[in-house]
């Protein structure tokens, strides 16, 4: 056969099994073309008649941004140099001014909290504030990426914002300086005269205190040092846990600070459209004695607080007294991009509490509820500031009041505010009902 007709042979082949082949595909591209021509049509008619020349790449963000609004505040998307920030968020440290929001859609940005020691720490920012503008920008229609883009900078430059505190009903400018935040999350109740931290909040009774800030990597195993130590250089019989303004973090830390506390049973449970149910069970594994636990709760709790405040109080472990907490209970997810394009966060479940009800949307309930004034939490977070910055400031004025007595020149304590004053009084009440020592 001439080698002519054995190619042409071939190339009939080809052309058969291609036939045979492609109208899949090709039924498939025509599919998500229809889905998303939309899309494609505007890109055109925006690029041929928009009255300003138009950056392509702000537009695919923008297109991004939109898809994943449309699913819920947490679901979103960064780029590669966004993802790496967060990655060195996670790890505790960035640059900015510290403090971490929410934005629902066709809402302001809402703080979650302050970052205690940061910037806005020392600017007197709240939980529950609203930042209305940002560098005079509105913040209504800015989705959460762009607000913290803004918000976010080089240490040394500054960002101004415009908060409205629904508290009490005031609304004032905020010209904050950029820094390095490192985020410290485990901390006293006072700071001595050598800037030691103090975790013993009532020595007499061997009552202590620590407050988790957020959860970060390193949180379960600071936190672990601290109540092992108050337990074997002080015999500690009590403890408070604050977990106020406190908005979460990563859940493998709230499970781990957890176990400790539980003698077995179910921690948390996420339950997701596409996983089955995943149970997160206490271990037994280096238990901690069964002293009375009093959680500090407020409306600034949200996420990981929420599975531990919830945890604890669903197993009879601890009381949780304060306010109703935040209510965000949901499962965020990353998934990282191809060609080093960043990733997505996708909200992928919901958390459970052992008793079976979801957080998200609902929060968990203090077993006694305690409301501090407008006057007694600025009192508070004043009492903090002094206690938590990241730099001694020498003084002889006390900050606040405590069991402690009149302290020495140089020592601040965070003011016994109501919340603990209510948590102190269970501890002493139910060590009073215990037999006594020796």
């Amino acid at each position: 056969m001439p080698k002519r007709n054995i190619v042409w042979i071939a190339i009939g082949a080809v052309i058969a099994v291609l036939l045979w082949k492609v109208p899949e595909s090709i039924i498939r591209r025509d599919a998500l073309y229809t889905q998303f021509s939309p899309l494609l049509d505007v890109r055109v008619q925006v690029l041929k008649h928009y009255a300003e020349p138009v950056n392509e790449d702000e537009l695919l963000r923008g297109a991004i941004e939109g898809m994943l609004n449309r699913l819920d505040p947490y679901s979103e998307y960064y780029d590669a140099k966004e993802y790496s920030q967060f990655q060195m968020r996670t790890e505790g440290q960035f640059n900015g001014i510290g403090i971490w929001i929410d934005k629902p859609p066709r809402g302001q940005v809402v703080i979650l909290g302050p970052i205690e020691g940061s910037p806005a720490f020392a600017a007197g920012l709240l939980a529950d504030d609203r930042i209305t503008r940002i560098n005079g920008k509105e913040t209504t229609d800015m989705s959460r990426e762009d607000a913290v883009g803004l918000i976010a900078g080089p240490p040394g430059t500054s960002v101004a914002l415009t908060i409205h505190r629904p508290a009490s009903d005031e609304t004032f400018e905020k010209t904050i300086t950029r820094g390095v935040v490192t985020v410290r999350t485990v901390r006293g109740w006072a700071r001595s005269a050598d800037w030691e931290w103090d975790y013993l909040i009532d020595p007499g009774r061997r009552i202590g205190y620590v407050r988790i800030s957020s959860f970060e990597r390193r949180t379960a195993e600071q936190l672990d040092e601290v109540i092992r130590r108050l337990l074997v250089e002080h015999g500690m019989r009590a403890l408070v846990l604050d977990v106020r303004d406190n908005p979460g973090g990563l859940l493998d830390v709230a499970v781990h600070i957890v176990n400790p506390f539980l003698r077995g049973g179910t921690i948390v449970t996420t339950k997701g459209r596409s996983t089955h149910p995943q149970p997160y069970s206490a271990t037994r594994d280096n238990m901690y004695p069964d002293f009375p636990v009093v959680v500090l709760v407020n409306r600034g709790s949200a996420s990981a607080s929420e599975i531990l405040a919830g945890a604890l109080q669903d197993h009879g472990r601890a009381m949780l007294v304060g306010k109703p907490t935040f209510g965000k209970g949901s499962v965020q997810e990353l998934f990282e991009l191809g060609d080093k394009h960043g990733a997505v966060k996708l909200t992928t479940g919901y958390y459970y509490l052992p008793n079976g009800e979801r957080i998200h949307g609902r929060g968990v309930v203090p077993d006694r509820i305690v409301e501090l004034t407008p006057e007694e939490r600025t009192r508070l977070v004043e009492s903090q500031r002094a206690v938590y910055s990241t730099t001694h400031v020498p003084t002889t004025t006390q900050a606040a009041s405590g069991p402690a007595g009149a302290p020495a020149g140089g020592r601040v304590e965070i003011i016994i505010d109501r919340q603990l004053e209510e948590a102190l009084a269970i501890l002493r009440q139910r060590l009073a009902s215990q037999p006594s020592e020796g």
